[in-house]
């Protein structure tokens, strides 16, 4: 089955089958150990599939991935939730690092939103600020990354650094370069 984070779940394998199902899913590029982190993202189909959606969100999150596949596990847990509408399927409003596709004209732009929160302690992502166009926001979220990890003490999640640093870096950042 899969689970609300996107993953599939077996159950009732055998401890002796376990190496030979993850073979047969390794062989289907379907057992990245990427849990919990930025490449493990929640996405949404997004206009490529969904006739609600303003914006793309396939080729965003494959950029995403494809850039901070050899890098996700040095930076932790990051949770980043992408949606293609406001209708939030992807659940961008409560990832840490939240993507919004937005039509402004005919054209793909995305609201960035940093903060959100699944957890206990539940809470919607602040917005980073204006929408910023397609071209640019897997950049953008380099650049989000790069803010991080200059700013984030040993063993720091991107969460805490966030919540004592502020937005001001991130923004000043992302939107200097975009």
């Amino acid at each position: 089955r899969t689970t609300h984070d996107q993953n599939l779940a077996f159950t009732d394998v055998k401890s002796s089958d376990l190496y030979a199902l993850w073979q047969q899913l390794q062989e289907q590029d379907l057992a990245t150990a990427n849990i919990g982190t930025i490449t493990d993202m929640i996405c949404c189909p997004g206009l490529d599939f969904c006739s609600l959606a303003n914006a793309s969100s396939i080729d965003i999150a494959q950029g995403i991935t494809d850039r901070f596949t050899e890098s996700a596990i040095d930076m932790g847990d990051i949770s980043l939730k992408m949606s293609g509408c406001m209708n939030g399927c992807g659940h961008h409003s409560i990832g840490e690092i939240g993507i919004l596709g937005v039509d402004k004209k005919g054209e793909q732009w995305y609201q960035l939103t940093l903060g959100g929160s699944d957890s206990h302690q539940s809470k919607l992502g602040d917005r980073l600020g204006k929408a910023i166009a397609k071209d640019s926001v897997v950049d953008a979220i380099d650049d989000i990354v790069q803010v991080y990890k200059e700013n984030r003490t040993e063993n720091e999640k991107f969460a805490t650094t966030l919540k004592r640093i502020g937005l001001k870096p991130f923004k000043d950042r992302v939107y200097d370069a975009h």
